[in-house]
């Protein structure tokens, strides 16, 4: 992930290749989780844990020879027919016993994962293989044909990312220009000022700093300092006992190893760094929150101000990294884990200099590893293949694709939405909003654990929601972005300078509530409690979850799902906590809150029973929120659906009724394939339960569900008791 905490997130790991996108701040949370999980640190973080907002790329190889012609590609999946496939279902199976396996059997028997992909979905990776190749077009058409200001930043940008030579040799000058700097490392003062240097350019040295808005007053925005440091997707992989757990440390240790010594340190003292690396990044996890506690916004809200961080770490120069910063005057601060910065500054005052100095290095060798040649690139893709299971890499020219996004999206973006929008699509979808408003309005009067003063409080965040769709109004400004010619990292490190910049510029300044945390192309959606708003990308409102085309049932049940889904994120257990007006505090009494604590726990439990891989159970308190917000989703969108439907002709598509097709919707978005490493990460780091039980556990929550599928009670997908919250 980025170390900056740019305004607007919430939930995920991700080390993206870069140039990486700021995490965005408190109270996102994002449909879906990466969809490739890769090397990711412990931080920072988002403020509570944040959301990938676009999958991460794969490291860009290098070949020794040019890369073939890009119109030779092969070309994506064709998108498939507006409405429920019902070839692909498979009658064989009772939609009572497995509703996933029903759904979706045919297509999870008949699509092999491609071997560049740790996983496959029917919806999400399919649509963003379709998105890249619009995306090739936009980037390799005739400059002069293109009206974009920055059109020719964001050519230059991909067209050197492509250049492999250029990654060869311009990258590695760049990397060696930047272990000089950290070799003239030689007291505190300079070491607060490398570890700035370093984080402006996004490696994820140590910890994280950004501006974001107040928690407790979110129409301003202050810094943020948040633990972070770590190399492994999160801090509990520092400790795990198991032997794929302890493997995986071995791994990682020699491949920290491997990347020093490419990077030009001899080999044995590049192993002997890797020990100590691993040694210093477990004292910062011992202190690290964990992922399940993050999940508690009242955890990540200490305004100790600048004067309490330095009397919490007085080892560390923070006078000379704030200026380094150029934020020399910030002294409102959220320190989210003081704890972690107590454990940090022992390890700045205890550890021999020329051991930080080789973390510094390990650090800018990971963040770089992308853009430099095909040995930095193949070790790096020898140790996600741990976390992920992909057996080979994307072609280079979609991991440019992904890189130019995360570097300029709103830039690529406005040529996107003009290859692909629409805006009867647009406004077909604001009429689904608005229809599944109404619907959370209906049902907040039938809940008999929630008192009228939850309700009334309810209802007024639920009217203040400010929705989001298909792009920005304001398109980002990258005048002051430098993209060259010279190398890929050249331009990598510029990206996320800019948008370091961008974001320390926002300290001290209101909360511009414009501005969005994923680029238009992306496939996906979050709603931020910060801003109690929800964000629907132009890249996600396509078939099969969407296209003005499509019957009612089926756009119900795709993004009218993924609609009540992130307005259901609004009340969940995170979300509640943020009151209409974005402020963190409890504004339930606390009988509503007792009660809604009760049922929450009782999802939690639910989705700890259930197996994502091998011996591996999902968490259910870590995937509390998500499941929260399918289980509501698919409520609300039912209830919207029937109220959309009234007075209209019944309709039946393969047998199958306009209730039972709405159902059949919902599951078709989420037939995945995924290899067992993916899995196991996921479930072990990712606040998103895996695909087969996001939908047999909300359909098994619902008993519209049993109803329309005639389920006998004590059936698997309708059992005697439910878990109802939402």
């Amino acid at each position: 992930m980025t170390r900056k905490l740019a305004l607007i997130s919430l939930l995920i790991l991700s080390c993206k290749s870069t140039p990486q996108k700021p995490e965005t701040e408190a109270a996102k949370s994002a449909l879906v989780p990466a969809s490739t999980p890769m090397m990711a640190g412990g931080g920072p973080a988002g403020l509570p844990p944040t959301t990938t907002v676009t999958p991460p790329a794969q490291p860009m190889t290098t070949s020794p020879a040019p890369a073939p012609p890009m119109t030779t590609a092969a070309a994506p999946s064709p998108a498939p027919k507006p409405g429920i496939d019902v070839a692909i279902i498979d009658r064989a199976v009772s939609p009572c016993n497995d509703f996933y396996r029903f759904s979706c059997g045919k297509w999870l028997d008949s699509t092999p994962i491609p071997p560049d992909r740790a996983r496959w979905t029917r919806s999400f990776d399919e649509i963003l293989d379709r998105n890249q190749y619009v995306l090739r077009d936009v980037l390799e058409k005739d400059l002069k044909a293109d009206a974009d200001p920055f059109a020719k930043k964001v050519h230059d940008y991909y067209a050197t990312c492509m250049d492999e030579e250029k990654a060869e040799s311009g990258s590695l000058a760049v990397l060696q220009d930047a272990f000089k700097r950290i070799d003239s490392v030689k007291n505190k003062k300079t070491l607060a000022h490398a570890v700035a240097e370093l984080q402006r350019g996004g490696a994820r040295v140590f910890f994280g700093f950004g501006g974001r808005s107040d928690l407790k007053d979110p129409k301003q925005v202050i810094g943020a300092i948040d633990q972070g440091g770590l190399g492994l997707p999160n801090r509990d992989y520092y400790f795990q006992d198991d032997k794929k757990a302890a493997d995986l440390r071995v791994l990682y240790v020699d491949h920290a190893g491997k990347m020093l010594a490419l990077a030009g340190v001899t080999a044995d003292a590049a192993k002997a760094q890797a020990a100590k690396i691993m040694e210093l990044e477990t004292e910062l996890a011992k202190a690290s929150l964990d992922p399940i506690a993050r999940r508690n916004p009242d955890k990540l809200y200490h305004r100790l101000e600048r004067k309490g961080l330095i009397e919490t770490a007085p080892d560390f120069d923070w006078n000379e990294y704030f200026a380094s910063e150029g934020v020399p005057a910030v002294t409102a601060i959220n320190v989210t884990v003081p704890d972690f910065f107590v454990a940090l500054d022992q390890v700045v005052k205890k550890t021999d200099l020329n051991e930080l100095k080789a973390y510094l290095k390990w650090h800018f060798v990971e963040f770089s590893a992308d853009a430099l040649g095909k040995d930095f690139v193949n070790e790096r893709f020898r140790f996600n293949q741990a976390l992920n299971g992909a057996k080979q890499l994307l072609p280079r020219w979609k991991r440019c694709v992904e890189s130019t996004d995360r570097a300029m999206g709103e830039a690529l973006g406005r040529s996107f939405v003009a290859a692909t929008g629409g805006e009867q699509g647009k406004v077909i979808a604001k009429e689904m909003i608005v229809s599944i408003e109404k619907a959370f309005e209906r049902n907040l009067d039938t809940l008999d654990w929630m008192d009228a003063e939850g309700k009334k409080a309810s209802l007024y965040k639920l009217n203040k929601v400010f929705n989001k769709v298909d792009f920005p109004d304001k398109w980002r400004d990258y005048t002051k972005m430098d993209v060259g010619v010279g190398s890929p990292l050249e331009n990598q490190l510029a990206a996320a300078r800019f948008e370091s910049k961008r974001n320390l510029d926002k300290i001290g300044k209101p909360l511009d509530r414009t501005e969005w945390g994923m680029t238009p192309p992306t496939v996906n959606a979050y709603y931020n409690g910060s801003l109690n708003e929800m964000v629907f990308p132009a890249g996600i409102m396509q078939l099969p979850f969407f296209s003005p085309e499509a019957p009612l049932d089926s756009n119900y049940g795709g993004l009218g799902m993924v609609m009540g889904h992130e307005l259901t994120h609004g009340f969940d257990d995170q979300g509640r906590k943020f009151d209409g007006d974005g402020s963190l505090h409890e504004w339930w009494t606390a009988k509503t809150t007792k009660e809604f604590e009760e049922r929450a726990a009782c999802v939690a439990k639910q989705y700890d029973g259930y197996l994502a891989v091998d011996d591996v159970h999902l968490k259910g308190r870590l995937t509390l929120g998500e499941n929260l917000g399918d289980i509501g989703g698919l409520k609300m969108m039912l209830s919207a659906l029937r109220d959309r439907r009234k007075g209209m002709e019944p309709t039946s598509v393969g047998g199958f009724d306009d209730d039972q097709q709405a159902f059949i919707a919902f599951a078709q978005v989420w037939c995945t394939n995924a290899r067992p490493e993916a899995l196991r990460t996921q479930a072990q780091t990712n606040p998103h339960s895996t695909s087969q039980w996001r939908v047999n556990g909300p359909v098994t929550d619902n008993p519209d569900f049993a109803k329309a599928f005639k389920c006998e009670e004590g059936a698997p997908m309708a059992p005697a008791q439910r878990c109802q919250v939402w």
